[in-house]
This record gives C-alpha cells, sequence and structure tokens, in this order.
C-alpha cells in the first residue's frame, strides 16, 4: 500500500507542476503597436502625435550670413558707429543663426485650433544670442501672441525665412521677429480678409527739445510717458490666384511725461521734471500701410513684381520703417549727412508736434530658370517736421546740432535704397545668395556749414559740411531650410 500510495502522490505532482509549466507558457495578447502616421490635412511634414488627433510638423533653417559695409550682417553702415567711416569702424560683420519651429494642428467645432513656435539661436559677430521669434495660438479666427502684425505690407518681394534684402529689412513696420499682439481674423470669401487687432507700440522717440542734446547718427533720448494700451489698427488682405495685396490703418498714442522749465508755475527749484510741471496735450498718430506682389509666371515660373507706399504722421516707426535709424553718414573732407528720426517733438510749454514720414518702394524677380533668380530693388523714405519746428529753430537751440542764425535748422531726411540680389537653389531648400546694395543719405541741410558739439566714433567735434552722402554694401548668405 505503501509503495501505491508514494506512486499516486507522486503522479498527483507531477501534474500539477506540468499544469502550472503549461499555464504558465500560454501566450498573452500583446498590446497594438501606434506607428507614427502622416498627417495630410495641413499639408506636407505634418504627423499625428501618437494617441492623439493632433498634427505636429517639425521644421527650421540654418543661415550664414557674411556681410561688407554693414552692422549684423545685414544693415548698411548709414548710422551709429558705423556711419563715422573712420578706421575704429568695423565693415565686416557675420551672422549664424539655427531656427527651430514646431507648428501642431487640431480640428474643433470652432475651426483648426493652430500653436506655433519658432526659436533662433545666434551668433553675431561673436555674440551668442537667444530669440523667441514666434509663439501664437490660432482659433475661431482669433490670434493671440507674438508674430508677424497683419498691418504688413505684401509688397517687399521677401518672406521672413528667406529676407530677400536689408531694404526690406529697414522698411518693414514690424521686425522679422515680430510683434506681441491679439487680432481677428473674418473670412469674407473669395481670399479676402478683414483684419482687426492692437499690437504691441513700435515707437519712434518722442523728444522733449529743452531737455535733449541732439546728436548726429543716434536717435534722442526719448521723453515718452508710459504705454497705457497697445496700438488699435485694422486691415484688409487678399491672397488669389494672381498674388496678394493688403491695406491697413494703425493708430499710436503720442503722450509725453512732464516739462522741465523751471520758470514754470510750480516747477522751480527741485521739482523741474515732476508733475507740478505739466505736459503737453497727448496726440493721437497714424499710419496707412499698403502693398501688393503680383505673379508673373507667364515671364516665367516664380517671376513676380512687388510694390508698397506707407504714409504716417506721428507714427515713423511704421510709415519709415521700425528698424530705421537718425542717420549720420560721414565723407570725405569734412562732409556729414545727417537726420532725425522721431515720432513727435516738443518745448517747454508747447504742445507736440508730430513728424510725417513716407515710403515708397518694390522690387522685380525674375527666374532665368528654375533655380536660379535675380531680383531688383529700390525704396525711398522722406522723413519731414513742421513748419513750427523748423522756423522756431526747436533743433538748435541748445542742441549738439549748432548753425548760424542764416541756415535753416532743418532736420529732415531722405533715406532710399537701390539693389541687386542674385539666388541660386541648388537643391531643395538650399539657397546661396549676394546681395549688393547702394543706400543715399540726403539731407535737408545739405550745403550748409553747422558745427557737432559731440563725436561720432572718432570723427571729432567741430566744423562740418552738410552734404548728401551714400555707401555701398553687400551681402552673401547661404541657407538650408528643411
Amino acid at each position: 500500500m505503501k509503495v501505491v500510495k508514494s506512486l499516486l502522490l507522486g503522479s498527483a505532482a507531477a501534474l500539477v507542476a506540468v499544469a502550472g509549466a503549461q499555464a504558465a507558457d500560454l501566450p498573452v495578447k500583446a498590446k497594438p503597436v501606434q506607428y507614427v502616421k502622416i498627417c495630410t490635412l495641413y499639408g506636407d511634414g505634418f504627423y499625428y502625435i501618437p494617441g492623439s488627433d493632433t498634427c505636429l510638423k517639425f521644421s527650421g533653417y540654418v543661415r550664414a550670413d557674411y556681410g561688407y559695409n554693414v552692422r549684423g550682417a545685414r544693415t548698411p553702415n548709414y548710422s551709429g558707429a558705423g556711419g563715422a567711416q573712420d578706421r575704429t569702424v568695423a565693415n565686416y560683420s557675420t551672422r549664424h543663426r539655427g531656427s527651430f519651429s514646431t507648428d501642431s494642428r487640431t480640428q474643433t467645432a470652432y475651426g483648426v485650433l493652430r500653436t506655433f513656435t519658432q526659436m533662433h539661436m545666434q551668433n553675431e559677430n561673436g555674440g551668442d544670442s537667444f530669440t523667441l521669434a514666434r509663439a501664437f495660438i490660432q482659433w475661431g479666427g482669433f490670434t493671440f501672441g507674438h508674430t508677424v502684425s497683419f498691418t504688413d505690407h505684401e509688397g517687399s518681394l521677401g518672406d521672413l525665412g528667406t529676407l530677400h534684402s536689408p531694404q526690406n529689412d529697414s522698411n518693414t513696420n514690424v521686425s522679422a521677429n515680430g510683434v506681441n499682439q491679439i487680432a481677428y481674423t473674418w473670412q469674407v470669401g473669395n481670399g479676402v480678409t478683414l483684419n482687426v487687432g492692437a499690437d504691441e507700440r513700435r515707437v519712434k522717440p518722442l523728444v522733449d527739445l529743452s531737455l535733449t542734446s541732439v546728436a548726429a547718427g543716434v536717435n534722442p533720448s526719448s521723453a515718452r510717458a508710459g504705454d497705457n494700451h497697445p496700438s488699435p489698427w485694422v486691415s484688409l488682405r487678399i491672397n488669389q490666384a494672381w498674388g496678394k495685396a493688403s491695406i491697413a490703418v494703425v493708430a499710436n498714442h503720442n503722450q509725453a511725461s512732464y516739462y522741465t522749465d523751471t520758470l514754470l508755475p510750480g516747477c522751480a527749484g527741485g521739482n523741474t521734471g515732476t508733475t507740478l510741471c505739466g505736459y503737453p496735450s497727448d496726440e493721437w498718430g497714424f499710419a496707412v500701410i499698403s502693398g501688393a506682389m503680383i505673379k508673373l509666371d507667364a515671364l516665367s515660373p516664380g517671376s513676380r513684381i512687388g510694390f508698397y507706399a506707407n504714409y504716417g504722421v506721428g507714427a515713423t516707426g511704421y510709415s519709415g520703417g521700425v528698424n530705421l535709424s537718425s542717420p549720420g553718414l560721414y565723407g570725405g573732407g569734412n562732409q556729414i549727412a545727417f537726420g532725425v528720426l522721431t515720432d513727435a517733438v516738443y518745448v517747454n510749454g508747447s504742445g507736440l508736434e508730430q513728424t510725417t514720414a513716407w515710403t515708397v518702394g518694390g522690387g522685380f524677380e525674375y527666374f532665368w530658370t528654375r533655380n536660379f533668380s535675380s531680383v531688383v530693388y529700390g525704396s525711398y523714405t522722406d522723413v519731414s517736421y513742421s513748419d513750427t519746428v523748423v522756423n522756431n529753430r526747436w533743433f538748435c537751440g541748445g542742441s549738439a546740432i549748432l548753425v548760424s542764425q542764416a541756415t535753416t535748422c532743418d532736420p529732415s531726411f531722405r533715406y532710399w535704397t537701390v539693389g541687386t540680389v542674385q539666388n541660386w537653389y541648388p537643391l531643395r531648400g538650399l539657397r546661396l545668395a549676394v546681395d549688393v546694395m547702394y543706400t543715399g543719405i540726403d539731407s535737408a541741410m545739405d550745403g550748409s556749414t553747422i558745427t557737432l558739439t559731440s563725436t561720432q566714433g572718432a570723427r571729432p567735434s567741430g566744423t562740418y559740411l552738410a552734404k548728401n552722402q551714400g555707401i555701398a554694401s553687400a551681402v552673401f548668405r547661404a541657407q538650408r531650410t528643411w
């Protein structure tokens, strides 16, 4: 019996062991693999984020710029230290940039929800910087965030990825790195949109000429009061098979701080520049910004022509250009072409006198082959002051720019450019370009003898002849966009 009992128990144990082993070896159903799927809703390059209905695209570019007679490898040396045109000036300039973008889009009941981010990592003349060029949300017709303004014109033959020329950099009303804004867009139909919104203000100095000593080649110190609100605007844009066009109107609020004259009631002693001194009444400036780009595929695929025209009073950052500066360009024989760029000026006890500026420009691009094009372009900007400012010699009373009583004291000026760009696209996404330009500064005081009491670069103070000047510049660009 003991033998039989042992055999039975051993057999039972073996069966349990085998059953356990078989249970352990049963196959387990694997989780489904989530492959990245291509999203075709918004064009090439989009993919679905696994486990979501959001499409995502990564893109970017690497750019190398090398310039002569420019600063930042893009802006001609017509102002600042570069305008001195002496041995202290670094005529050679470089800028290298890596840019990375993300674009996400999701279908919703109120239209596409889009978020876009673009970051620039840059080295300019040996100095590193990081810039958030884009960060915005679009949904239900609204745009919130940091991007190009809806007010910018369509006629400069450039885009924010491969800007064709420094001429565009000076005359655009918003820099290539965008502006903070809130906007709403109505889709009128047939490629037409009506847009309203408000942007962070693009302002030039508002100057107290009773206090500020104006020098050649630099923007004067500003006596602008603190911002209370953004600049409102409205724009109409059209994008159709023939090309694009736009027109916008922008309002710019000019408000000064306080008078500084100790002879004003309550302003004596240590109270100058305080709330006891009063201030000039606020003024609203404006700018009208328009442009168009027309496709000329009948000449050759990709060919086009563009033009733009801007006009403004008290809003020179829009009508003249956000990157335009007060010129101070020296020539041989103690000559200088100069001007002063402001939104408005005043003296103690006066009101604000707003500055007028207008710009016209355009260009033509012709594709000789599918991967080689030539561009010719030009622009002209006029900045002028009112009769009150000129006739009462506001800029020559205690200023760093002195002229005789027989000489008209008028810091108005004209800024103009002509140039050509040669573009070669040897591979898809690769651009090699050479931009050669000539920049002219025409001074309203041309032919007058003036005394400068401040220095610019190694140019000493002293007597100079105001004379129209020009400067030739060149930029080479290599860019790979992916």
